[in-house]
């Protein structure tokens, strides 16, 4: 009979595995092991391979951070001018096609550069950039309601549809956005 040698976890040298990395075959425990589409790699391997993934750079969060956020301004605006000229509920149609449309050109100017945290800085610019038309929005319908006098529940609630397309325009564009730019595929 031969005497075998039981490996053991190239990371936890008391843990006996016959568990391997597909990537580098070093043995690995089940704590160690990080379960991917192609097999079970170490942890080391899997950074390594996020980094080739990960391409932003600082100068891609400033751009996108700024310029979502301007585009997200002009596209709140653009609710609130068609909302004072028709219905608003043509914001609900509006919100997504900008979303698409800011999300498409910020991934143009990066250069299709990609990140996790990109996708978050993008959706918080989204959400960010209208806020200053909120903020006066608001605060105007505050003003106008509390001194301006109109104290039926009716004219309370009509002073406040401008904020709530606002809100409309934020349900509807920042989840389009977010999907165009992050590379979301919904197929069956």
């Amino acid at each position: 009979m031969t005497d075998s040698v039981t490996p053991h976890c190239a990371y936890h040298p008391a843990v006996e595995t016959f568990l391997r990395c597909n990537q580098c075959e070093k043995y690995i425990c089940p704590k160690c092991a990080v379960r991917t589409p192609t097999g079970y790699r170490c942890k080391e391997c899997v950074r390594t391979q996020q980094k080739i993934f990960d391409t932003a750079t600082a100068k891609d969060y400033l751009i996108v951070f700024f310029l979502t956020g301007f585009l997200s301004f002009l596209g709140g605006l653009a609710a609130l001018l068609v909302t004072s000229v028709i219905w608003g509920i043509f914001v609900i149609g509006l919100g997504p096609v900008a979303g698409i449309f800011i999300a498409n050109i910020i991934r143009r100017i990066i250069g299709n550069h990609r990140s996790r945290m990109l996708n978050i800085t993008m959706a918080a610019a989204m959400i960010l950039g209208p806020m200053p038309l909120m903020f006066v929005l608001g605060l105007g319908t505050f003003a106008i309601a509390l001194f301006g006098g109109g104290t039926d529940l009716m004219s309370m609630l009509s002073l406040f549809g401008p904020v709530v397309w606002q809100i409309a325009y934020l349900i509807t564009a920042v989840p389009a956005a977010y999907g165009q730019f992050s590379g979301l595929v919904f197929r069956r």
